[in-house]
C-alpha cells in the first residue's frame, strides 16, 4: 500500500476515533444518566463520573506496568567503554538565579557519574548585576584548565550595542569555540529569554555531541540521571527524547510548594508513566530531559522561530521541543530511574503566574500536537481529547450549579472536587514516608536519601555522591 494512502487512512481513522471519544463523553455528560442518587440529588453517581473513574483506573494500570518495566532493568549500571560510549552535553539555562540554588545545581552537575560529560551554562544577561552567576561558575567548575567562558555583548539573533556585522560573526565563532573545546563552559549573552539561551547552547554545540541533556539552573541532579536517560535512548532508536522524575526541592517551605510536590508526583509517576508506556510523553520537563542531537538540530530553527497567531512564542519552550520530536514520528519516554530536585514557587502570585503560563502553552501546543496524532498510538489521541476538553465540562458544571443548584449542591461539588487530590495526597505521603522510609535510609534531619546505581568513576570524592550531600544542612 502506498505511503501516502496509508497516512491518509491513519489521519481519517484517528480523526474519527477522536470524534467518537469526544461524542461519547459529551453524550454521557448531556444525558446526565445516574446509576444511584439520594432523594434530593444531593449525592449521585452517574455515567459521566463512571467514565472518568474508569479513565483514572486504566491510566493507573498502564503507569504501574511501565514502572514494572523500569524496575526490570536492574542494578548496577555499567558505563560503556570509551570507544563505544556516546557523547553527552548538559545544557543549563540560567537567569537571575538564586546563588544558593545555582551553586547546588553546578555541584550536582559536577557529581554526575558519566565520564567526559560536557557542561554548558548559558546566562540570559550580560550586565554587571548578572556577573555573580559567572563568579559562581568559576567557584564550582572553573578551577581546571578544561573550563572556559565568554561574555558576549550580543546573542545569535540580536546584536549588542556597538556591534558590527564582523564583530557579531566573530562573537558567534568565539562562542562555538569555547563551547566545543571546553569540558565546562559558561556563556553570558544579551538578554533574550529562555528560548534564546537554549538556542545558543544547541547552536554552539552543533553536531559535536550525540545527545543533549537539558536542565534549569534551580535544579539539583541525581548522579545517575544522565546514564539512566541515555540507556532509554540507546535501547530503542525510535525514541527521540526522554524525561526523568522531577521532585520538589523546597516542598516544605509553604503549603503551596507542598501541594505542588503532590501534583508533581501524580504528573510524573502516573500521568507521564502511562504516556511512556505508549511512547507518547507530551512534555519532557525542562529540569530533566535528554534528546537525540541529530533530531534536535533538524528542527532547531523552526523551534526557535515558533509563532502563534502571528506572534512569536515566548514560553512553553520545553513542551514545544517535545512536540517537535513527536512531529517527526519519534517516540518520547519517561524513566523514574532518572531523578532530580527542582525549586517551585512558595508564594501564591508567583505560583499563579507560573500556572497561567503553563496553561496557555498547554492549549497552544494541544492544537499543534493534534496534527501528529496519526503518527502515534491511539492513547495519545484519547488522552488529549479527555484532558483537553475536561476543563470545559468542569466550567459548564460550575455555571449550572451557581445558577440552578442549591447551596448544598455547591458545597458538595467543591468537596467532591477535592477528593481525588486528597486521595493522591495520601498515596503520595504513604509512598514517601512509609514505603521509602522503610527501604531507604534517612539522615539526621529525617530527610530521605535517594539510592543510585553503584557507578564509581574517577578517584575524587565527588564522583557518584548522592543528592543529599547538596541539601541544606548536609555535609558537602
Amino acid at each position: 500500500m502506498p505511503v501516502q494512502l496509508t497516512t491518509a487512512l491513519r489521519v481519517v481513522g484517528t480523526s474519527l476515533f477522536a470524534l467518537a471519544v469526544l461524542g461519547g463523553i459529551l453524550a454521557a455528560y448531556v444525558t446526565g444518566y445516574q446509576f444511584i442518587h439520594t432523594e434530593k440529588h444531593y449525592l449521585s453517581f452517574g455515567l459521566y463520573g463512571a467514565i472518568l473513574g474508569l479513565h483514572l483506573l486504566i491510566q493507573s494500570l498502564f503507569a504501574f506496568l511501565e514502572h514494572r518495566r523500569m524496575r526490570r532493568a536492574g542494578w548496577p549500571l555499567k558505563v560503556p567503554a570509551a570507544p563505544s560510549r556516546r557523547s553527552v552535553a548538559l545544557c543549563i539555562a540560567a537567569y537571575q538565579e538564586d546563588p544558593d540554588y545555582l551553586r547546588k545545581c553546578l555541584r550536582s552537575a559536577q557529581r554526575i557519574a558519566f565520564p567526559d560529560l560536557k557542561v554548558v551554562m548559558v546566562v540570559d544577561g550580560n550586565r554587571q548585576e548578572d556577573a555573580y552567576m559567572l563568579d559562581i561558575f568559576h567557584e564550582v567548575l572553573g578551577g581546571t584548565e578544561q573550563a572556559g567562558f565568554f561574555v558576549w555583548r550580543s546573542n545569535f539573533h540580536e546584536a549588542g550595542e556597538g556591534e558590527t556585522e564582523a564583530s557579531l560573526q566573530e562573537g558567534m565563532d568565539r562562542v562555538r569555540d569555547v563551547v566545543r573545546t571546553s569540558t565546562f563552559s559558561c556563556i553570558m549573552q544579551k538578554w533574550g529569554g529562555k528560548r534564546e539561551v537554549m538556542y545558543t547552547a544547541f547552536k554552539a554545540l552543533g553536531d559535536s555531541v550525540d545527545y543533549i541533556q537539558v536542565c534549569d539552573s534551580d535544579t539539583v541532579l541525581d548522579p545517575a540521571c544522565t546514564i539512566e536517560m541515555l540507556r532509554v535512548l540507546e535501547e530503542d532508536p525510535q525514541v527521540g527524547g526522554v524525561g526523568g522524575d522531577v521532585q520538589i526541592l523546597n516542598k516544605y517551605d509553604s503549603w503551596i510548594s507542598f501541594l505542588s510536590s503532590v501534583r508533581y508526583w501524580m504528573a510524573f509517576n502516573v500521568e507521564r508513566a502511562c504516556q511512556s508506556y505508549f511512547g507518547c510523553v507530551q512534555c519532557i520537563s525542562g529540569p530533566l530531559g535528554m534528546y537525540r542531537n541529530s533530531l534536535l538540530q533538524q528542527f532547531l530553527e523552526d523551534w526557535y522561530h515558533q509563532k502563534f497567531l502571528g506572534s512569536k512564542c515566548s514560553f512553553g519552550d520545553d513542551r514545544h521541543l517535545t512536540n517537535r520530536v513527536l512531529s517527526l514520528g519519534y517516540r518520547t519516554k519517561y524513566t523514574a530511574r532518572s531523578k532530580c530536585l527542582t525549586e517551585t514557587p512558595t508564594k501564591y502570585l508567583r505560583w499563579l503566574n507560573q500556572q497561567t503560563r503553563w496553561s496557555k502553552s498547554y492549549f497552544r501546543e494541544w492544537l499543534y500536537n493534534s496534527l501528529w496524532f496519526h503518527k502515534h498510538h491511539l492513547w495519545m489521541t484519547y488522552e488529549s481529547v479527555v484532558t483537553g476538553f475536561f476543563p470545559f465540562f468542569l466550567i459548564a458544571t460550575v455555571i449550572q450549579l451557581f445558577y440552578r443548584g442549591r447551596i448544598w449542591n455547591i458545597l458538595l461539588f467543591l468537596l467532591t472536587v477535592q477528593l481525588p487530590p486528597a486521595s493522591q495526597d495520601l498515596c503520595h505521603c504513604y509512598h514517601q514516608q512509609v514505603w521509602l522510609g522503610h527501604f531507604w535510609p534517612k539522615n539526621h534531619r529525617g530527610e530521605l536519601h535517594w539510592p543510585h546505581p553503584c557507578v564509581h568513576l574517577g578517584s575524587g570524592p565527588s564522583r557518584g555522591a548522592g543528592l543529599h550531600s547538596l541539601l541544606p544542612g548536609s555535609v558537602q
